[in-house]
């Protein structure tokens, strides 16, 4: 709070100076929304729609033997902080693919208070294929996350999904003795939810990722999902992965839908034991080998 010298004036007139509270400035947040839509056109899978505001932005870069065109999400803000709000919305016709990932990893940096929101609304059609392969999301002491992916599958659709969360950089000391992260899925299968995941930790998060019922020590977390009609056909092979990342995972399966959860004592275990993981189910599935997103190579 600041204050600043005005005047008042009592009965006699007499000018007296005193100091007056003045509201402080109201914070600059950070908006951000981004929309795409492809559909299959001429046995390829082509940009229908494309909407960018704020500091959310997408670029579509040229790749060499991908099955699909590959789009990078951008924060040009350089990070979330309380109050920040970000939004993302895929739709994929029948028959369309496309693999998303983002330019680098999200940092969410100390809030005073409020708390950083990420959404995410993705449509996947008929016989449609989308990989969602951001990069970690890393949270910073005092830093507030919330994030939701809400995911619409139609019969036929294939959903290869990821979302990786770092608590503080193991290699610059950091660790987290005041953060608050909430973060969900919500799956519909034509119409019908089908899947609901929820994580929180609030608090030390030092304290209570040391827990073994919690993570057992770990500093990174990532649950990486399948939807596929014939998910249950690739769970030996998953365990297997699973068990040959070099950190602790397990995989199991629901219905048409694969869960893996990855967790490891550094962000950087994490990051290399997910481009092995995923490199091999995404090749697994394709039939063929399949290399990371550029944006993944880059880093």
């Amino acid at each position: 709070m600041t204050f600043e010298n005005t005047l008042l004036f009592d009965p006699d007139r007499t000018a007296i100076p005193v100091a007056m509270e003045k509201a402080p400035a109201a914070l600059a947040r950070s908006e951000g929304r981004v929309e795409i839509r492809f559909r299959r056109k001429k046995d390829a899978s082509k940009l229908a729609h494309l909407y960018q505001q704020g500091c959310g932005r997408v670029r579509f870069p040229k790749v060499d033997h991908s099955e699909y065109p590959e789009a990078v999400l951008i924060n040009t803000a350089g990070g979330l902080t309380g109050g920040d709000h970000m939004a993302y919305q895929v739709t994929l016709g029948p028959g369309a693919g496309l693999t998303v990932s983002g330019q680098a990893a999200e940092k969410i940096y100390k809030s005073v208070g409020n708390t950083a929101v990420i959404e995410a609304e993705m449509q996947v059609g008929a016989g449609a294929t989308l990989e969602w392969l951001p990069q970690e999301t890393i949270l910073f002491e005092k830093s507030r996350l919330r994030r939701m992916n809400k995911v619409h599958l139609e019969t036929g659709s294939r959903l290869i999904a990821l979302e990786a969360t770092v608590f503080g950089r193991a290699a610059y000391g950091e660790t987290l003795h005041s953060a608050y992260v909430r973060d969900g899925w919500k799956i519909w299968r034509d119409g019908k939810l089908h899947w609901v995941d929820q994580f929180m930790l609030d608090g030390d998060i030092d304290v209570e990722t040391k827990r073994p019922a919690v993570l057992a020590g770990a500093r990174g977390v990532a649950t990486i999902l399948v939807a596929d009609d014939a998910a249950s056909t690739y769970l030996e092979t998953a365990q297997t992965f699973a068990r040959d990342c070099g950190v602790r995972a397990a995989v199991t399966c629901r219905d048409e839908l694969l869960i893996m959860r990855v967790m490891a004592e550094t962000g950087y275990d994490l990051r290399r034991a997910l481009a092995r993981i995923l490199t091999q189910l995404r090749s697994t599935l394709s039939g063929y080998p399949v290399a990371l997103p550029k944006a993944w190579e880059n880093q």
